[in-house]
């Protein structure tokens, strides 16, 4: 071969590699700053686990996850084949050693052929199958294509080496009689003139190496850059499920004197984390996030991997504002120009983007830090909130009505009222009941339901009444960190002062607050969810069920399931009361979709595409159910709602505490 050619081409392939890829990390390091290199053995596993091994990629689809999987895999396994062609390059006869060479000739030859079935399903998905999510992408088919033309040289190649050369070289004799797909192309080149074996040979080499190092230039350059970052993407990750808001220094915020420093969430790219540029990089643009997202699928202006491309391309056109000699120069905002206001408010906050990430990229946190700068900075929000955020400053609730009703729907019940910490050391829980269960009258229902089962298994249990106060979960969602950390330091405070240390409650969105957002507050408590605690009175015998119910059909709750992991309670209460085996949505579990009321959307008018609620009640209604069970009161009023908007839908909508209320049997 020649050490100065394959010198030269790769240093050139090098420099340009390095090029791409210092285009893009000078943006990254030039942004906000965030530690993700905590807990390594954690974030090692996850590298095992979805990178190497990867799980997310098979979980969902698991023939296009095999696809890529093996692209994977091959690409990683055959790192060593291009290590060994570089070799040749500077000594034509370059062999591995016997005992290695030749099981390694068989294995290389096996991962080939693997990746170019995995190459030809592939275009044979995007170009006859077409799945909705896969847009045309010249990229991709691109990228496709060189993978398959680098297998296809690199069995070229072999086949010719073997002809021209085993007879001279025992060792590639070795390897010819391992390389099964090798010597079969050996087989059949055998007989050509010297003179033509020896062309061939050296065209096939140089083109094997154009298409190595051309593709190393390309990476960088485009969507396929993941294939260098998304092993350390999966390292850096936050970590745990996108249950949590950024929370926002409000003491610093107030004492602010100069209007610079007035700031919270994300005006500018300048205001991103590394992490999200490092991110939005990384994006593979596979169209999983779409699958289940409830904007997407109904039509709204909402999709993560748009918002990555979006903000891709945003943060390349800035580069010289972000990092080169106009570093210091106002950069234009994100909201309006590269993330419209229609696609901000849109989302659910539903998570399912974030769980069907192959690569654990983060979505959520970047749209909250966005809507916390519209609302306490700019003041710019959808105008329902306004009213949303009066009343829970006025009442303590988004329905305006007077803080001191918040009990009425316990009246004549005989639940007891807990009003300091004495009232709480004789109970096993307190009953927190939240807004939507105080004072929505669907929601008391539910409420009430409760009561009388934690009545019949003889739970020791109490409420706060009038002194309850909500969460604010839809409001630091929504943006108003300041309200919800009014609202928080309250409510923590009265459950603290009354030594509050388990509670229940019917609610997921309160349940993953005051579990997972109550603690910077000061609120250390154990929560349970009410199907949580009906399982466990159930296992233990404290309450009794009748099964009489038929074909049921359980809407799972994202902030019970996704954003917290609970599948299992709420099934295994359904299976005890129903005769038959409950059914299950096309969309349910990890894919389930979101009613439409999470994020703050329960309080704004749904004026684009297809209303959610009615999309999920169809896909309810798709394996004819009599019953959609909830575990929600938000998703009670959506899928009843929904149910309401198609006049021939004959299926009832029932919380599981109302159903097992009705079920209550003697012991």
């Amino acid at each position: 071969m020649s050490p100065l050619g394959i010198s030269l081409l790769m240093v050139a392939a090098l420099a340009g590699f390095g090029w791409g890829v210092w285009r893009k990390l000078a943006i990254v390091l030039a942004l906000q700053p965030a530690v993700r290199w905590d807990a390594p053995a954690q974030r090692l596993h996850s590298v095992l686990g979805n990178g190497l091994l990867q799980r997310r990629m098979l979980r969902f689809e698991w023939k296009p996850g095999l696809m890529h999987a093996v692209i994977f895999l091959g690409f990683m396994s055959l790192l060593l084949r291009k290590l060994q062609l570089i070799a040749i390059g500077y000594s034509e006869s370059f062999a591995f050693v016997p005992w290695f060479g030749g099981p390694f000739a068989a294995f290389k030859d096996f991962v080939e052929v693997a990746v170019t079935l995995a190459v030809l399903y592939g275009l044979w998905r995007r170009f006859v199958l077409r799945p909705a999510r896969l847009e045309p992408n010249r990229e991709a088919v691109l990228v496709l294509g060189l993978i398959g033309a680098i297998m296809l040289t690199d069995f070229a190649f072999d086949g010719l080496r073997f002809a021209l050369l085993a007879e001279h070289w025992p060792a590639i004799a070795h390897e010819r009689d391992w390389a099964f797909a090798g010597s079969a192309v050996a087989a059949a080149f055998q007989g050509l003139p010297t003179a033509t074996l020896h062309t061939a040979y050296t065209g096939f080499y140089w083109a094997q190496m154009a298409l190595v190092f051309g593709f190393l230039v390309l990476l960088p350059l485009g969507e396929h850059f993941h294939i260098v970052t998304a092993l350390p993407a999966l390292f850096l990750r936050r970590g745990r499920p996108a249950n949590r808001v950024p929370s926002v220094d409000i003491e610093r915020l107030m004492e602010a004197t100069d209007e610079a420093d007035m700031k919270a969430g994300v005006r500018t790219a300048r205001d991103l984390l590394w992490k999200d540029a490092f991110d939005v990089f990384t994006c593979t643009e596979c169209g999983r996030c779409k699958d289940a997202c409830p904007t997407h699928l109904t039509g709204k202006p909402l999709s993560m991997k748009g918002v990555n491309d979006s903000l891709k391309h945003h943060l390349v056109e800035q580069r010289a504002a972000l990092v080169g000699a106009d570093a210091k120069a106002e950069l234009p905002p994100l909201v309006g120009p590269v993330i419209g206001p229609d696609t901000l408010w849109a989302c659910t906050s539903c998570g399912y983007c974030e769980a069907a990430c192959p690569i654990e990229l983060e979505h959520l946190d970047r749209f909250f830090r966005l809507r916390q700068h519209q609302v306490m900075i700019e003041g710019e929000f959808p105008h329902e909130l306004k009213k949303v955020y009066e009343a829970y400053e006025a009442q303590g609730n988004p329905w305006g009505l007077q803080a001191a009703q918040r009990g009425d729907w316990a009246q004549g019940l005989g639940v007891k009222q807990v009003r300091s910490a004495q009232d709480m050391a004789g109970l096993e829980l307190l009953f927190y009941v939240g807004s939507a269960m105080s004072f929505d009258p669907r929601g008391q229902k539910i409420a009430r339901a409760f009561v009388a089962i934690l009545q019949r298994a003889g739970v020791r249990f109490g409420m706060l009444g009038a002194d309850e106060g909500s969460t604010g979960e839809c409001v630091r969602r929504t943006g108003n960190e300041m309200l919800f950390q009014q609202l928080a330091t309250s409510l923590a405070g009265r459950l603290n002062e009354r030594g509050v240390k388990r509670i229940v409650t019917c609610d997921p969105h309160a349940m993953n607050s005051l579990r997972n957002e109550y603690p910077e507050f000061g609120g250390h408590y154990e929560v349970v969810h009410h199907t949580q605690l009906i399982a466990e009175l159930l296992a233990q015998g404290r309450i009794q069920v009748g099964a009489a119910l038929q074909r049921v059909v359980f809407h799972d709750p994202c902030y019970l399931g996704r954003h917290n992991g609970e599948f299992e309670a709420p099934r295994a209460v359904l299976a005890r009361l129903c005769a038959d085996t409950p059914l299950e949505m096309s969309l349910s579990r990890e894919k389930a979709m979101c009613c439409g009321a999470g994020g703050g959307r329960m309080w704004m008018e749904e004026t684009l595409g297809k209303r959610i609620n009615v999309l999920r009640v169809e896909q309810a209604l798709a394996v004819s159910p009599q019953t959609i069970a909830t575990a929600c009161p938000y998703c009670a009023v959506m899928v009843g709602d929904g149910l309401g908007a198609l006049v021939d839908a004959t299926a009832r909508s029932r919380d599981i505490a109302e159903l097992v209320a009705e079920a209550l049997v003697d012991g």
